[in-house]
């Protein structure tokens, strides 16, 4: 059975793994996302700035994303939560654990509890499939843009939860 909870430093090596692992399938895209190249230590801050939530099954890290607070250091575009940092194991892609976790978060995180009227997203306009799987979860575009340092140009999705 598939539980989820915010991690925290213990859960570093597990995150990272995952992150690390589950990045470098997009390297054969034309996307720079900078979750591809982070170091450890890089991804250690991130996960003490950034709430960051994890899937387990039977007591395993299977799927991550990440919080990015408007007050925080990495905000997202519109003054409200924005989802970063997505990614299921590469043994465990495309059986729905990242969609799981994304409509768990969206609904106890931040309807229920910060009470957002929305949250935002982004992902590279290149990437062949993540743009309708988002869409699928109710997201929708509102804006495209070409962030300084990137190989792609980026969608940025949001979802309204009320």
């Amino acid at each position: 059975m598939a539980t989820y909870r915010e991690l925290g430093e213990p859960d570093l090596d597990a995150y990272y793994r995952i992150l690390h692992e589950g990045y470098q399938t997009d390297k054969k895209y034309p996307i720079s996302f900078a979750a591809m190249t982070a170091t450890r230590e890089q991804e250690r801050a991130w996960l003490m700035s950034n709430p960051t939530y994890g899937l387990f099954e039977d007591g395993e890290l299977v799927s991550a994303l990440s919080l990015r607070m408007p007050w925080g250091p990495n905000p997202g575009p519109e003054g409200v939560p924005h989802i970063g940092q997505v990614v299921t194991a590469p043994e465990y892609m495309h059986r729905g654990y990242a969609s799981t976790l994304i409509g768990l978060i969206l609904e106890e995180v931040l309807k229920q509890q910060l009470k957002v009227p929305f949250v935002t997203l982004g992902t590279a306009t290149s990437h062949p499939w993540l743009r309708k799987m988002y869409e699928k979860l109710g997201f929708r575009a509102f804006r495209e843009v070409q962030l300084p340092g990137k190989a792609h140009r980026t969608v940025y999705l949001r979802r309204d939860l009320d």
